[in-house]
């Protein structure tokens, strides 16, 4: 019997020690409180990389004021469709509209020199990114200037260096021969009615004529196809005297002026008098000694 109950209370004891370390388990969880959930994990964005303008498409050859002219841009990016991205089109004269890789630039006549024109797009390609653990929108701003190209509003120009030439130059008896040379082109100097025929003539006149006035009464320009040459014929009224009679008078005729493109810009070939065409003359305007110098100093071949 004793060793019955010494048996019995030992497997008590196992039992109360199982339910005490069980116990001290819980307690001591308990006493620690609940576990804290760790940091969450940082945002994640796509990549991003900028967009690439490859080219820009402008004229090869020179361009008439008033025209439009089509512009086109090939734009590649990895991430981002095109539709997605915004295009800046500027330029340095004139104005361009666009939207997306293609744009219209136009400059309107009475340009009176010739300009290059250069074309900027600027491409901005909005994005995702990560800043201190935060996702933000940033931009790449990618610029590209394209190569310039000539723009002519050439009816103008030409009309511009008949003005300038007839009136400014040697339509100005105190303007020096030389010095009324300034437009002429070199390539047109041994022209029958050329730069140097030109010179010879203007001498020659300014011995024996004085100007007073001059008035510019019509013009009309001429340009050939290929547009590298053209006319100007110009009506020109002039008042003056011979240098050795004071008596004023006038002459009125056309004065054809051929002109050639060489070197980005117009400039006059050959300048002589037309005798023959009086049409925009008023009457009684070629009756005097300045007429008949006119005639026979600048006439053609003269």
């Amino acid at each position: 019997m004793a060793d019955a109950a010494v048996a019995y209370k030992s497997r008590r004891f196992g039992v109360f020690a199982k339910l005490a370390a069980a116990a001290a388990v819980i307690l001591g969880t308990s006493c620690s409180g609940p576990t804290k959930p760790g940091p969450p994990p940082p945002p994640t964005v796509g990549p991003a990389t900028p967009p690439i303008i490859k080219s820009i498409a402008v004229p090869a050859s020179r361009v008439e004021a008033g025209t439009d002219v089509p512009i086109t841009a090939v734009v590649e990016d990895a991430e981002t469709p095109l539709t997605a991205l915004a295009f800046q089109w500027s330029a340095n004269v004139g104005t361009i509209t666009g939207n997306g890789t293609n744009a219209t630039w136009q400059i309107p006549k009475g340009i009176k020199f010739g300009v290059d024109v250069v074309i900027t797009l600027t491409v901005v390609d909005t994005y995702d990114a990560v800043v201190n653990n935060v996702v933000v929108k940033q931009q790449f701003v990618v610029p590209q200037a394209s190569a310039p190209f000539r723009v002519h509003d050439s009816e103008a120009e030409m009309k511009e260096l008949a003005r300038k030439f007839l009136v400014d130059l040697f339509g100005n008896t105190s303007v020096p021969a030389q010095a009324c040379m300034v437009d002429f082109a070199d390539v047109c100097a041994n022209f029958g009615e050329g730069r140097n025929h030109e010179l010879e003539q203007i001498v020659r006149h300014r011995a024996e004529v004085v100007l007073t006035s001059s008035q510019v009464l019509n013009q009309d320009v001429k340009i050939f196809d290929p547009p590298t040459f053209g006319t100007v014929h110009t009506a020109m009224l002039y008042t003056g005297h011979p240098t050795n009679d004071p008596r004023i008078s006038s002459g009125c005729g056309d004065y054809e002026l051929t002109m050639v493109y060489v070197g980005n810009r117009w400039w006059i070939c050959e300048s002589y008098f037309n005798e023959h065409d009086l049409s925009f003359c008023p009457g009684s305007t070629n009756n005097g000694e300045l007429a008949q110098a006119l005639r026979r100093i600048l006439g053609r071949g003269k």
